[in-house]
């Protein structure tokens, strides 16, 4: 019997995301399983990349290089970025029996309406970081055929609401074997230039707005205005400047400046240091150049220098009003730090699981960009625990280091990457194998679309499924996420009008490249015609391509 053939449509599986990370791990063990043959499409990277030919299995670039006729498009349309621009020649090419995603609505949901959805099973696990869920999302978790979960949280989120969800199980991630404490933490403080008798509460995230950072720094003043420990620090491994918060007027505000230290990078000599934050460019320590960066994405340090810094910290603390998992917890615990949380979302099955410190949160409110509930955290709760947690230090000085190793042991015993490999590899033994003839070899769909709308249909629902029935010819989708957002358009007159034609998006997510247009039945009519052409022109494509075989 043939192999199982097998595509992770991701990031780049060599890469420092959590995606990228959860990719590598995954598939480096799926790809050690005979039966399965794998490969990725790497979606923020060229075919320039090193990285392609040393990775031992088959690597699909999804980014274009400047001198590619497709560059253009990947640039000026965001869902190209995520892998739109190359997903349905990847196909053509893999001919894959399954396709496997593991990342965030808006990131996979092209995958749902590929010309070529019916030749394979289609794996999910997204981020699901909230409750409710978007309606046009809990439509695309119920049309995957296997959906699994990276926490216990997405998994009764999404079986809550969904009407015949295929869910499979929780696979989720675990840290990697880097992440461990260091013999004489007193000694390593020293050594990354900090003062050997500080505490330190430290974190490790992005600077985004669902990071709640102006929550911790001012929490952060109250816990110091009510101690005498004038010993006490706030590490925040994060990134300046970026998409989120105002990081120098926040630490003014509350008067932390010489209490908030961050991570530099040298962008000339690679020199890292701890230091106050000053600012998001300072001189290097090492070569005296003004090129020592805060550290980011555009910044990176390696999982070793990750665990350098985690090891500075005596606890950690993940501030968010919502999280999709939270790798940096696991990494803390397994450094044998006691992890502090908001108890909600994924955070809360994490906490549940490694016997961490849940803060409950003091209220929801809904998001209006995606209608989930976001978490108030309980700050007073926080700033009472965190006290309470440096007395219990100060009248036992193994208190962190004790509660440290019993979280880390929690975390070792619940989460590693055979476990969650298993749970994919397990569904994917059990998926049938179809013949080629029935899918990838099978004859092409070529249908010519209605090019009118029957006189007297004036009803939207009505000329939606004309639209979708005898246009797109695609009655299946009736009732899916694009009839949803056509027949809100066609109700209300107007649509979002952004860069990608193709289909209907959803705005909360891509700023509209466009402005909100006027939109009638017509309107619809040729956006259908011209969704099926372009369906019909890649059922010629694969028909050529089975030509050319043979």
């Amino acid at each position: 019997m043939r192999k199982k053939k097998i595509l992770f449509v991701t990031e780049a599986s060599w890469l420092s995301t959590g995606y990228s990370v959860y990719t590598k791990e995954v598939l480096s063990r799926l790809h050690q399983i005979p039966e399965f043959e794998v490969a990725e499409l790497a979606c923020y990277v060229d075919r320039n990349d090193k990285n392609i030919q040393s990775t031992p299995w088959g690597v699909y670039p999804n980014k274009p290089v400047p001198q590619d006729e497709s560059y253009s498009l990947y640039k000026g349309n965001p869902i190209a970025h995520f892998g739109d621009l190359s997903f349905n020649h990847v196909l053509m090419s893999f001919q894959p029996d399954i396709v496997m995603d593991i990342r965030d609505w808006w990131m996979l949901e092209f995958e749902q309406r590929s010309p070529f959805r019916d030749f394979y099973h289609w794996a999910i696990m997204p981020t699901v970081d909230a409750e409710p869920q978007n309606p046009q999302w809990i439509n695309t978790y119920n049309s995957a055929d296997s959906v699994l979960a990276y926490s216990e949280f997405g998994r009764d989120t999404m079986m809550s609401q969904c009407d015949g969800l295929k869910f499979v199980d929780v696979a989720s991630p675990a840290a990697s074997q880097v992440f461990a404490p260091v013999p004489d933490k007193r000694a390593h403080k020293e050594s990354m230039g900090v003062s050997g008798d500080s505490i330190i509460i430290g974190t490790v995230m992005r600077n985004q707005k669902r990071k709640l950072y102006p929550d911790l720094l001012s929490s952060f003043r109250r816990i110091l205005d009510n101690t005498d420990q004038d010993n006490l620090y706030l590490y925040c491994h994060t990134y300046y400047p970026d998409v989120g918060w105002d990081l120098p007027e926040l630490i003014q505000k509350y008067g932390l400046a010489s209490r908030v230290l961050v991570t530099y990078k040298c962008k000339h000599c690679g020199h890292k240091s701890v230091d106050f934050f000053q600012n998001s460019v300072q001189t290097c320590q090492k070569c005296n150049g003004f090129s020592s960066q805060i550290v980011g994405i555009n910044n990176p340090i390696d999982e070793t220098e990750l665990s350098q810094i985690y090891n500075l910290f005596d606890v950690y603390v993940q501030y968010a009003n919502s999280e999709g998992f939270g790798m940096p917890q696991l990494e803390a615990a397994h450094c044998g730090l006691p992890v502090i949380s908001t108890y909600y979302s994924a955070m809360q099955s994490v906490i549940d699981n490694i016997r961490g410190y849940g803060i409950k949160p003091l209220s929801f409110y809904t998001e209006c960009e995606t209608g989930c509930n976001r978490a108030v955290p309980n700050n007073d709760g926080f700033v009472k625990l965190v006290l309470e947690m440096l007395e219990q230090q100060k009248q036992n000085p193994n208190f962190f280091k004790s509660e440290g190793e019993r979280i880390r042991q929690n975390a070792i015993n619940h989460y590693t990457w055979d476990k969650a490999a298993e749970v994919w590899a397990k569904r994917f033994h059990e998926i049938e194998l179809r013949d080629p003839s029935e899918t990838w070899l099978s004859p092409p769909k070529i249908i010519e679309p209605k090019t009118q709308l029957p006189q007297g249909l004036n009803n939207p629902i009505e000329i939606a499924n004309f639209l979708f029935q005898h246009v797109l010819c695609k009655p299946e989708w009736i009732g899916n996420h694009v009839w949803r957002r056509m027949l809100k358009d066609l109700t209300f007159g107007f649509k979002c009008d952004n860069a990608n034609k193709d289909f209907y998006f959803n705005e909360s997510h891509v700023k509209s490249q466009g402005s909100n247009a006027p939109f009638s039945p017509q309107n619809a009519l040729e956006e259908m015609i011209g969704f099926r052409n372009q369906i019909n022109q890649w059922e010629q494509a694969r028909l050529e391509t089975i030509r050319k075989n043979g």
